[in-house]
């Protein structure tokens, strides 16, 4: 009896998860190697598992606008890049090729053509119809010609897709729809959850009156619920384009975040769609505009917070966030080819958070492990080694999905990236500075091939062979930054272990 009780109990976990709900389970991705006339690009699908990156041939470009959808079985229904919309087919969708039609995209941006899709990091969302499963809004954000010439985004916006038309691959059948306009939102930061009759949605935007814009999405269309001022105000030079915001997957805190108003933290009703209990955590300020991210963990007990070179964790039951904030790691200079500073982060369907560079990148950033507690979190840096350089793109703006089921991510999904995929592991290299010898130890003592590369990728040295633990002579290294590398001979694991080296006079 005991043993027919446990595996009625393994069928109900398994059947559990099957049944998890998978509309971010497709991630539609990048323009990254240009192949005759067309080009090639990758994707993420997680109902593969073992997961691993994939490459399309066919679709949308993509600059950093980008939002897609599937349906709860995890089936891609369509994405857009913010100028077009395709369907699961990958070609674009009838009534779908004016999103965001306007003087901008004509006379601005690619010369008409947007050729690699909109610019911005987190501007659109798609979100299924509250009172009609077969049709969706896509909100957006317009750039507008300002008073003084430029371009700021004055007015929220959606279009609507109804997917019974043109044989069940669907249609845009209102495009550009203005439902608020005001002085100016903030670039951005555009993001929603479910309220909590699972249902109907809240979407925050901020503006640059130093308001937080409320909206609600139900059965009586898009409205502003309400407006919520932010008491220490928003940075007017910097702030626009310059973070993200995210609702933790349990829904109850909403954070918002840059270098230079520092970070937000809400407490979160999704039943009145109110904002309280602001607690805030702030940071110097840069020299000069720079970027950067947050990200929750899968138990909402840690949100990960990075700039371009630094990334932290911050335990939000800490009434002082100050206290509960902790140092993970410092980028470690590797260029692959070019700079893999830290630049969007996203949540992945299998309990991982995917950070990845701005662009030209041969790989992204992995935490492993973010429902640990500081460095027990396994960040790898440079861990996901992709099939073609990410040469520009952002992650899919999803909406926080599963907020009301127990698993916010499926742990069974295996994290196996294919064959050409190493596992970066720190390496220890002293001392460093060095300006002649240095020691490199390798863990466990092991041998491999050795590579120092340059800060433009070139190898400066290569040898076989190396010993785990070793003096080398590197002073005929001009002074400059290089990466070194090991491959170990023995390597089922395939690890690469690597640290970044600095030569001075």
């Amino acid at each position: 009896m005991k043993i027919k009780v446990i595996f009625f109990l393994f069928i109900l976990t398994v059947s559990s998860i099957s049944a998890q709900d998978k509309r971010d389970y497709q991630w539609v991705m990048g323009t990254d190697q240009e192949a005759g006339s067309g080009f090639s690009a990758y994707k993420f699908d997680f109902n593969k598992n073992p997961f691993s990156p994939e490459i399309r041939d066919k679709g949308l470009r993509f600059d950093q606008t980008n939002a897609s959808v599937s349906d709860e079985e995890g089936r891609l229904l369509f994405y857009t890049n913010g100028c077009a919309v395709a369907n699961r087919d990958h070609e674009i969708m009838m009534g779908g090729d004016l999103i965001n039609d306007g003087e901008f995209l004509d006379d601005f941006w690619s010369n008409g053509g947007c050729w690699s899709g909109y610019p911005g990091r987190q501007d659109i969302l798609i979100l299924e119809d509250p009172i009609n499963e077969e049709a969706y809004y896509i909100i957006h954000k317009t750039w507008e010609r300002a008073e003084d010439g430029g371009f700021d985004v004055f007015s929220m916006s959606y279009s609507y897709v109804d997917l019974t038309l043109d044989g069940g691959l669907g249609a845009v059948v209102e495009s550009n729809v203005d439902f608020y306009t005001m002085r100016k939102f903030l670039s951005s930061y555009l993001t929603a959850i479910n309220q909590s009759n699972g249902e109907d949605w809240w979407i925050i935007n901020p503006g640059i009156d130093s308001v937080m814009y409320i909206f609600s999405l139900d059965d009586e269309g898009l409205n502003l619920s309400q407006k919520m001022e932010v008491p220490t105000g928003f940075d007017q030079k910097y702030a626009s384009s310059g973070g993200d915001a995210k609702f933790s997957p349990d829904g109850s805190k909403y954070a918002y975040f840059n270098l230079y108003d520092g970070l937000l933290l809400y407490d979160f009703d999704r039943s009145t769609g109110e904002l309280s209990n602001v607690r805030q955590l702030s940071f110097t300020n840069p020299m000069q505009a720079a970027f950067a991210t947050c990200e929750w963990s899968p138990n909402s007990e840690f949100l990960y917070l990075a700039s371009a070179d630094t990334l932290w964790q911050l335990e939000v039951s800490f009434e002082d966030l100050e206290e509960g904030k902790v140092f993970i790691a410092e980028h470690n200079g590797v260029n692959d080819p070019f700079s893999t500073q830290f630049f969007l982060s996203a949540l992945g369907p299998d309990c991982k958070i995917y950070i990845r560079p701005g662009s030209s990148s041969n790989s992204f950033h992995v935490i492993n492990k973010p429902n640990q507690k500081g460095t027990a979190c396994d960040l790898v840096q440079q861990g996901l080694v992709l099939p073609l350089v990410s040469a520009r793109g952002g992650f899919p703006n999803f909406p926080r999905f599963r907020v009301d089921d127990d698993e916010k991510c499926d742990p069974s999904i295996i994290s196996v990236f294919g064959e050409e995929v190493y596992w970066r592991r720190d390496l220890n290299v002293y001392p460093n500075p060095a300006d002649d010898y240095v020691t490199i130890e390798i863990p466990e003592n092991r041998n491999g091939d050795l590579y120092i590369i340059d800060a433009i990728g070139q190898l400066v040295y290569h040898r076989t062979d190396y010993k785990g633990i070793e003096r080398l002579d590197v002073s005929f290294l001009p002074i400059g930054i290089y990466r070194v590398e090991i491959i170990p001979t023995q390597n089922e694991g395939r690890m690469i272990y690597t640290s970044k080296l600095v030569i001075v006079e």
